[in-house]
C-alpha cells in the first residue's frame, strides 16, 4: 500500500515536468538482458500497448500518433537512449503521462500489473536503438 501511495505522489510532483523522481531513475534493470524469452514477452507487450503511437519499429511514427496532442518519443533516438536510464524509462512506462484531462501517455501499470514485465517492455524498448554510422 505505501509503494502505491509514494509512486502516486511521485506521480502527481513529477506530472509537470514528467522527469522520473531519482530514486525511480537509479533502479536497475532485474531481468538479464540475455533472457530471450524476457526479451519477446516485452516485444509482445510493447506490440499490444506501445506500437499504436510509438509504431512497430519505435519511430514515434504508429496509427494512432496523429490522434494526439504531443509526437511520440522516437525510442531509436540513440542520444535520448544514452541518457535514459533503465528506472527512468521504466517509471515512465509505468506512470504514463497526463496533462490535465488529458492523457498522454497511458500508464502501462494500469494494463500490465506485473512489475517483471513492465521491465520486460524497456528490456525491448533498449533493441530499439538506430545503429550508429
Amino acid at each position: 500500500m505505501l509503494s502505491v501511495l509514494l509512486l502516486a505522489a511521485t506521480t502527481i510532483a513529477a506530472a509537470e515536468t514528467w522527469t522520473a523522481p531519482p530514486e525511480a531513475k537509479e533502479r536497475a534493470n532485474p531481468v538479464e538482458p540475455t533472457d530471450a524469452a524476457a526479451l519477446l514477452k516485452g516485444r509482445a507487450l510493447y506490440q499490444k500497448h506501445c506500437a499504436s503511437c510509438h509504431g512497430d519499429k519505435g519511430k514515434g511514427d504508429g496509427p494512432a500518433e496523429h490522434f494526439t496532442n504531443e509526437p511520440a518519443t522516437d525510442l531509436t533516438d540513440a542520444t535520448a537512449q544514452a541518457r535514459w536510464t533503465d528506472g527512468e524509462i521504466f517509471w515512465k512506462v509505468s506512470t504514463g503521462r497526463r496533462e490535465k484531462s488529458d492523457v498522454i501517455m497511458p500508464a502501462l501499470a494500469n494494463k500490465v500489473p506485473s512489475e517483471e514485465d513492465r521491465w520486460r517492455v524497456v528490456l525491448f524498448v533498449r533493441t530499439l536503438v538506430a545503429p550508429s554510422h
